[in-house]
């Protein structure tokens, strides 16, 4: 474990979301067969902010992509490519590749290959210390993210990568902080945003807020961690405003929590879930392709 300076943080406070988008330049291997027919995938990455953490740095030395008949599309960068994932929130985005020829046809899985070995390639930094983020079984397979896309013979495809923190990040009770795959993808094509504001009589202004997005209608809305966990997170700013973005066409509720800090996302926790943890619920709301929905979350 890498510790530049303090003591290891015992927990983490709200964590959210960042997102990578992929696009395909630059690298210097590929396992496409020249003789077929091919297309271009592009992928950038965002986040949503770790409230307790300056910086959640992810060092990226390619990526390779998977076929339904487990064939490989490998793309290794000509330099690693060192993200701070906390740079691109609420909204912003990062190209981690553009336009990489692969063989068109349907894929299942995405593996982002991070390096992790040394000190000072992959952490998470405080202001009194910065610790080494490991990946379970990274070193073998990489960030895994088992989902599906469809590459189209002479067209290009772009999708974002969004890296829900919120989730991701976990403590061990050796101290140690592991960074798990909870990754969406999303199809630039076809996504939304909710965006809105707080009241200020919603959460005590030491409280550690966040924001909840669940897929339908949610009466009560469930922490992380369980089968019924929300799709995506959102951290509130300091002028009580939030942005969820990347958000596929369909029907959401939004929820807010002012203790995000006790949201243990490896914990069923039965008091803070089942709508215990949460001081306001909306009603559903419909996002469509480049909308963007308000929901401004007042005392009932």
């Amino acid at each position: 474990m890498f510790i530049s300076s303090g003591s290891l943080k015992p927990s983490l406070l709200a964590v959210a979301t960042s997102a990578l988008i992929l696009t395909g330049c630059g690298g210097d291997s590929s396992s496409n067969d020249d003789d077929g027919e091919t297309g271009k995938v592009s992928m950038s990455v965002t986040d949503a902010p770790v409230n307790s953490a300056l910086g959640v740095y992810v060092q990226f030395s390619g990526v390779v992509l998977i076929k339904d008949d487990e064939t490989q599309e490998e793309l290794t960068f000509d330099e690693p490519k060192q993200i701070n994932l906390l740079d691109y929130q609420a909204g912003n985005s990062v190209e981690l590749f553009t336009d990489f020829e692969v063989e068109a046809g349907e894929y299942s899985q995405i593996r982002l290959m991070v390096d992790t070995e040394g000190n000072s390639d992959t952490y998470i930094s405080f202001a009194d210390g910065s610790f080494e983020l490991e990946i379970p079984s990274g070193e073998q397979t990489g960030l895994k993210l088992v989902s599906g896309f469809t590459v189209t013979a002479d067209e290009s495809v772009s999708f974002m990568l969004d890296f829900d923190l919120r989730k991701a990040i976990t403590v061990t009770g050796t101290g140690e902080y592991k960074l798990r795959p909870t990754i969406r993808l999303i199809d630039l094509a076809d996504y939304g945003s909710i965006t809105g504001t707080l009241s200020s009589e919603l959460c005590n202004s030491e409280d550690t807020k966040a924001v909840y997005v669940y897929e339908g209608e949610v009466t009560e809305p469930d922490d992380l961690g369980t089968d019924d966990e929300p799709v995506a997170t959102a951290s509130v700013d300091a002028e009580l405003s939030y942005t969820a973005s990347y958000l596929t066409p369909g029907d959401y509720t939004v929820a807010v929590t002012c203790q995000a800090e006790l949201d243990d996302p490896e914990v069923d926790d039965e008091e803070f879930g089942q709508g215990e943890g949460f001081s306001f619920v909306s009603a559903v709301v419909t996002i469509e392709t480049d909308g963007t929905v308000t929901v401004d979350a007042n005392p009932e």
